[in-house]
C-alpha cells in the first residue's frame, strides 16, 4: 500500500543501521503497507563513500535521490534519532518530496556547545582507538533498563549493529551531527501531518523534547511508549507498528477525502 501520500521511507538512528526497524517493517507490511527501509551511506549494506566534509546534507539528498527513484514523491519518512536528523534536513532541502513526518526518540534543537564538544572528543576517540569501546559507552543511553530487563535479546542486537558499523563512519556522522542547525523552524513551516514518537525513558531525546516539536507543528500526533528508551522500534515494535500504521491509514483516509 502506498496510497495518496506516496511511499514509507524509514530511516534508522546511530550507531546502528535499517535491522533497527526490521520488527516494525515486518508489521508494516502485515497491515499492507510496503516501507522501503535502507542503510544511511556508510551503514550496513551501503559501501557508498562519505565525502570528506561531515554534513548530514549529504545523507539527506541521498534520501531524496531514493525518493525520486521509487515513484518520484512525494513520500512519507519516518526516521529515529539521526534518522530524524536526516529527515528535518530532506524538509529543509526538498519540501516537495514530503508529504508527511514522523519523527521517532528525535530532537529539532541544535546541540548544545558542550555536546558539540562531545561529539568530536568521540570522533576523535573512534579515530585513535578504533570502535570497540562504543558498544558499552552507548548502549546504557540506548535502552532502556526496563527492556534489558524484559529482552536481553534487544541490547545483543544492538550490540551486534554497533560493531558492524565502521569507526570511519561513527567519526563522519559525529561531526556532522555536532554542526546540525536548529531545526524547529522545518518542523513550524511544514504543512503535512506530522507523528512524534518517544520512548517514556529515552535519555538521550526526552519526552519534552517530543512535546517541543508537538508544540511547534501545525498538524501533530504526539505518542509515548512506556517503559521504552532510545530506540522504540527494536524495543517496543508492536507498539511502533501499531501507532504508525494508525497513522498512516488516518492520513490515507484524509488524503483520499480531500481528493474526491
Amino acid at each position: 500500500m502506498t496510497g495518496p501520500l506516496g511511499p514509507l521511507i524509514l530511516l534508522h538512528a546511530f550507531p546502528v543501521d535499517n535491522r533497527l526497524w526490521e520488527d516494525v517493517a515486518v508489521g508494516l507490511r502485515a497491515q499492507g503497507f510496503e516501507p522501503i527501509v535502507p542503510n544511511l551511506r556508510g551503514f550496513g549494506t551501503n559501501t557508498d563513500e562519505l565525502p570528506a566534509e561531515p554534513d548530514l546534507d549529504v545523507l539527506a539528498d541521498d534520501v531524496a535521490a531514493l525518493i525520486t527513484s521509487a515513484d518520484g514523491g512525494p513520500a512519507v519518512v519516518a526516521g529515529v534519532s539521526m534518522g530524524g536528523y536526516v529527515a528535518m534536513n530532506l524538509a529543509r532541502r526538498h519540501p516537495e518530496l514530503i508529504a508527511g513526518l514522523a519523527f521517532v526518540d528525535t530532537k529539532a534543537g541544535s546541540d548544545a556547545s558542550a555536546a558539540v564538544e562531545g561529539r568530536l572528543a568521540f570522533a576523535d576517540r573512534v579515530e585513535r582507538e578504533g570502535s570497540g569501546w562504543v558498544a558499552d559507552a552507548m548502549v546504557p543511553n540506548l535502552i532502556s533498563e526496563h527492556t534489558m530487563a524484559k529482552d536481553a535479546t534487544v541490547e545483543g542486537r544492538v550490540r551486534e549493529q554497533i560493531a558492524d558499523c565502521p569507526p570511519a563512519t561513527i567519526a563522519w556522522i559525529q561531526r556532522a551531527m555536532a554542526k546540525r542547525p536548529d531545526s524547529i523552524d522545518v518542523i513550524d513551516q511544514f504543512d503535512g501531518p506530522v507523528l512524534i514518537i518517544v520512548g517514556e525513558h529515552d535519555l538521550l531525546s526526552p519526552p519534552s523534547e517530543a512535546v517541543a516539536m508537538a508544540e511547534a507543528a501545525r498538524e501533530a500526533t504526539l505518542v509515548e511508549v512506556a517503559d521504552a528508551g532510545h530506540l522504540t522500534p527494536i524495543e517496543s515494535p508492536k507498539i511502533v507498528t501499531s501507532v504508525i500504521g494508525d497513522w498512516l491509514r488516518e492520513c490515507f483516509d484524509s488524503a483520499a477525502t480531500s481528493a474526491t
